[in-house]
């Protein structure tokens, strides 16, 4: 599938802060992101061979460069003896991602037994025990969700820390809550998006990997940005100071733009961020 790709466009593997992230993503043309330490995929893109076994998804918005693979991927499951995957995806858009599944599989004569579940702004869902996923408020043209993985750890509360193992086994017996609940915000994605979401989203801020778009980059399309609900590079280089992620990931450029061009322009990016920052791109 590499070859129907722009040039310079195409597979990307990476490891920003540790978190192994592999897919594609051009702006208008495919966007998925293999998450192998969460066993979870985020978007469709058109649902490649490689994505068919994850069963757990997380659809952004509806459109085809992220969603196009929707059917594709249910069918593929099904042919292949797997169980429906579990699929998350924007409240507002789960009805309309429901008839289009019912549509496939009518033409298919073939059940998917796929539902989906509205990511609800706010609401949390453990994957595992030690990780949790939140439901984070989008900011594009269309119903959008973003979504944020976090570690979940139990530690041994203050109070506690100076008492023999047996006392704290038999407060433990006792009833007494001896722990307390730690969270690691790991990495977040808030799908495509306009500046917005900075203030929607402020959780985006503080997650160990910052996975964002960034589809527009030169001056003159600053009105283009805004228009169509993108970041643009200027978003980035006004609010410098407010990034504290240990990784930034930029992804989802436009196809206006040449490989080179992209790396041009992103050195205008100050040290204290650049240092951070991995373009989602091809070496």
């Amino acid at each position: 599938m590499s070859s129907d790709y722009p040039e310079g466009r195409g597979r990307v593997r990476i490891d920003p802060a540790g978190i192994a992230i592999e897919g594609v993503s051009i702006a208008g043309h495919e966007s998925f992101y293999k998450v192998p330490g969460f066993h979870v995929l985020l978007d469709f893109g058109r649902a490649p061979d490689d994505t068919v076994g994850y069963a757990t998804v997380c659809l952004t918005h509806g459109h085809l460069d992220h969603a196009a693979g929707l059917a594709h991927h249910a069918s593929r499951r099904t042919l292949q003896g797997l169980p429906p995957a579990r699929i998350f995806a924007p409240e507002d858009a789960v009805p309309d991602l429901e008839a289009w599944l019912a549509i496939s599989h009518r033409l298919e004569d073939v059940e998917y037994g796929v539902h989906i579940t509205p990511a609800v702004p706010g609401r949390s869902v453990a994957l595992r025990n030690d990780l949790e996923l939140k439901f984070l408020p989008g900011r594009h043209r269309v119903p959008t969700a973003g979504y944020l993985f976090s570690e979940i750890r139990r530690k041994l509360k203050d109070e506690f820390l100076d008492l023999p193992g047996e006392r704290i086994a038999a407060l433990r017996a006792g009833g007494a809550e001896v722990t307390r609940r730690v969270e690691t915000p790991l990495l977040a994605y808030p799908g495509d998006c306009g500046a917005a979401i900075f203030e929607a989203a402020p959780e985006l801020l503080g997650a160990r990997v910052l996975l964002i778009e960034c589809s527009f980059l030169l001056p003159e399309d600053r009105d283009r940005a805004r228009t169509y609900e993108h970041l643009h590079l200027e978003d980035f280089l006004e609010r410098a100071d407010a990034f504290q992620n240990e990784a930034i990931v930029l992804t989802h450029f436009s196809q206006r733009y040449r490989p080179a061009e992209i790396r041009e322009a992103l050195s205008s990016l100050p040290d204290s961020l650049a240092r951070r920052v991995t373009l989602f791109l091809p070496e």
